[in-house]
């Protein structure tokens, strides 16, 4: 066998090995990611509730209004509040609320930063006690995803694990598992994972976060095989030069 065979040889054997792992790295990588069904921005929603019936004294803030944590919505002027302090009963304040036990009043605050999307009362409206007076939808955002998992599969599936997000304009973000949970249902067993993303606080198209927005979630799986360290370094070498 000639030198120039030899070296065909070589080359051939050395293509092939390269090919196999290569073909070994991407079946490896499939298998250790999963991809959602059904995933969008949520956030999480609080109801202002009357504590007390009364009436609306003061309507502070308007539906689509943004509010600071802490900031005043409501003042409700309240024979009730009167009547129970009248008879004894103990009424303290919390987060929520405070009272004025000298003019019967009760002024509810934002337990948290956010935004009104709902006004179910305005100045002048009588409100019974555990009526709604807004609804507010909290500023931080989250991403739920739904998955169909395989038993084998949800054991692998951790929370702290990275997520990819791919938004509707198709601008891809980095987010972590915050929180995984289980249902059963018509569509059998399906396995719902709370992201969280900083990245969806400085979005500079806004919309994209609003809840409800449809995204894509992709879900590393937790891999544990002798393979998984070489996974791991071609990842992270693809993602610093830009490939990922």
């Amino acid at each position: 066998m000639t030198w120039e065979n030899r070296f065909r040889l070589f080359g051939g054997v050395a293509a092939v090995i390269a090919l196999v792992f290569g073909l070994t790295l991407i079946f490896n990588h499939r298998q250790n990611q999963i991809t959602s069904y059904s995933a969008q921005v949520a956030a999480d929603t609080y109801t202002v509730g009357a504590d007390h019936a009364g009436t609306v004294v003061r309507q502070l803030v308007a539906e689509g209004d943004t509010v600071e944590s802490g900031q005043e919505l409501f003042v409700v002027q309240s024979l009730q509040l009167k009547e129970d302090i009248a008879n004894g009963l103990e009424v303290a304040d919390t987060e929520a609320y405070k009272l004025n036990r000298a003019s019967g009043t009760i002024t509810y605050y934002a337990v948290t930063a956010g935004r009104i999307d709902k006004l179910n009362a305005m100045q002048g409206n009588s409100v019974p006690a555990g009526g709604a007076l807004a609804e507010l939808t909290g500023g931080e955002r989250y991403v739920e995803a739904s998955f169909r998992l395989v038993p084998r599969d949800y054991a692998r599936v951790a929370t702290g694990e990275p997520a990819r997000i791919t938004l509707p304009n198709d601008q891809v973000v980095t987010g972590t598992v915050e929180k995984v949970s289980v249902t059963s249902g018509v569509d059998g067993t399906v396995s719902t994972l709370r992201i969280t993303s900083d990245a969806l606080r400085g979005l500079d198209q806004q919309t994209l976060a609003e809840p409800g927005a449809p995204v894509i979630v992709t879900v590393g799986l937790a891999d544990s095989s002798w393979f998984a360290p070489i996974t791991d370094a071609v990842n992270d070498l693809l993602q610093q030069v830009g490939l990922r």
